[in-house]
């Protein structure tokens, strides 16, 4: 659905700014009143989608070309003309039910409006309106129009089931990882390339070397290996680490030396600098984060399937 404050902000954006004027121009004539579909018997007309899409065209042209930006522009083309189809029909719910919608409300989000694209006034509003071949009454039944759909969604969330405790509490149950700090190690890596002369008595020696004294680690990574710097890979997540790598591992304990470990252009060792385990947050921590992901979702079905419902009584047809 267009909400009302998205939709606005584009049919503002692109009237009083000129984009709209821009890009209808370089649409022919002869295209701009073409029907692209019809919900019973009410067409809409690529000037209605113009008005939803003009600024998201005008980005795609200058990020695509050829297919591509065609491709783009039918996608973009075609969502507003589904939310156009919803809009309508919604629309259409609100007349059939004979609900009302205060004149009071219109009016102040049309001042609310004018202040925030700096129109200190509703003459000043008016006057910049009709520089652009606009006017107060187009932007009354815009908002009209919004306001009517915004009502009737509400409506349908509000008489939706809410949320309970235990779909919260299963969620987490079901959802841990997303609720997790993985488990991470911070590695230095000794490495003995296999062009060193008699690397296997090389591989020994600083085997023992490390066994006596693991601290002439990072001396040996200077001797052995100058272009890893200190040796320090960085943090990585345990199961993001090569599989050779893994494999050494029983456990990760701060300060234990691993190797040697045989890949393709030579032999490593690889130390423990640090070591955090997996930790799960506590769902009083993200009980809240849940519940408000959980009443979005909700919301969005109860909107689609609202839409869905509305549409199985339509004669809807697409020409493109």
């Amino acid at each position: 659905m267009v909400e009302v404050k998205r939709f606005l902000g584009i049919f503002l954006t692109l009237i009083l700014s000129g984009i709209f004027t821009l890009h209808s121009g370089e649409v022919a004539a002869s295209q701009t009143d073409s029907v692209l579909a019809s919900v019973n018997g009410r067409a809409i007309t690529l000037v209605d989608v113009l008005l939803l899409t003009g600024a998201q065209e005008m980005q795609a042209a200058s990020l695509y070309s050829g297919t591509r930006l065609h491709e783009e522009i039918r996608r973009y083309r075609r969502e507003a003309v589904d939310d156009l189809i919803d809009n309508i029909l919604i629309q259409a719910e609100f007349a059939k039910y004979g609900f009302t919608l205060p004149s009071q409300d219109v009016e102040r989000e049309i001042d609310q409006i004018a202040t925030r694209i700096g129109c200190h006034s509703r003459s000043d509003l008016e006057r910049r309106l009709r520089r652009e071949g606009s006017s107060i009454e187009e932007v009354r039944l815009k908002i009209r129009n919004n306001m009517m759909v915004q009502l009737m969604l509400y409506r349908q969330i509000r008489i939706a089931e809410p949320v309970s405790p235990r779909e919260v509490y299963e969620y987490y149950q079901a959802n841990q990882s997303t609720f997790s700090t993985p488990e991470k190690v911070t590695l230095a890596m000794l490495k003995v390339p296999s062009s060193c002369p008699d690397l296997e008595n090389e591989a020994v020696r600083i085997g023992e070397i490390l066994k006596n004294d693991p601290a002439e680690f990072a001396g040996l990574v200077r001797r052995y290996s100058p272009e890893l710097g200190n040796g320090d890979l960085g943090e990585i997540e345990c199961r993001l680490l090569r599989p050779e790598f893994a494999a050494a591992f029983t456990q990760f304990e701060t300060g234990m030396i691993v190797g040697p470990i045989r890949i393709y252009d030579g032999l490593v060792w690889l130390k423990v600098i640090s070591y955090s385990p997996e930790t799960v947050m506590p769902f009083a921590t993200v009980e809240e984060r849940i519940k408000v992901e959980l009443e979005q979702r909700k919301r969005e079905q109860v909107i689609r399937t609202y839409a869905a419902r509305l549409r199985s009584k339509a004669i809807i047809e697409y020409y493109f």
